[in-house]
């Protein structure tokens, strides 16, 4: 079939839609129809929750996978970090290590949540971070052995720091640039 008959063909298509009789849905069909719409422009904000914990936890965990955070990570005697350790304050060196665990998923969470789903959680957000750094926290504390709780406490401010930064960037920079 040449170029010249499929535009005959889809222009005798286009017609006999025109020609056609008025359907009008069913009542049903337009509230399945309503509700959908309603679902995609006002998600559940649990659901926007849920998708920014399980992005938290995959990065959070591939973070742990590399860094000796906690003493959970596959290279827990890097001498490297050993040596920013011994040259920093505790505080200090926790607060950077929470900003190391929860930067990647600020920022992912940040470009994957969709504008509406950003929109539904909107300033909750940061009581959900203050809410996540904590239990991250505490259980980073309960499977880590080789933490000194005390010191460490600043971990959680750094985490928090992070996510709303990261996250808040990232959100801007999207709406600056008119993505969704």
């Amino acid at each position: 079939m040449n170029r010249i008959d499929t535009e005959r063909m889809r222009l005798r298509e286009f017609a006999e839609f025109v020609d056609a009789g008025r359907v009008v849905p069913s009542a049903g069909m337009d509230d399945a129809v309503l509700g959908a719409v309603a679902k995609d422009l006002r998600p559940a904000p649990w659901r926007v929750f849920s998708k920014l914990t399980l992005i938290g936890v995959a990065t959070g965990s591939t973070t742990l996978a590399v860094c000796p955070q906690f003493g959970l990570g596959s290279g827990s005697h890097n001498a490297f970090l050993h040596e920013i350790h011994a040259a920093t304050s505790p505080a200090l060196f926790y607060l950077l290590c929470g900003m190391l665990f929860v930067t990647l998923g600020a920022i992912l969470s940040g470009c994957w949540l969709t504008r509406n789903e950003i929109n539904a959680v909107g300033r909750a957000v940061n009581r959900y971070f203050a809410a996540y750094c904590i239990l991250a926290y505490v259980t980073l504390v309960t499977l880590g052995p080789e933490i000194f709780a005390a010191s460490s406490l600043t971990w959680i401010v750094g985490a928090l720091l992070s996510n709303v930064v990261c996250y808040g960037s990232v959100v801007r920079l999207r709406h600056a640039w008119g993505t969704r």
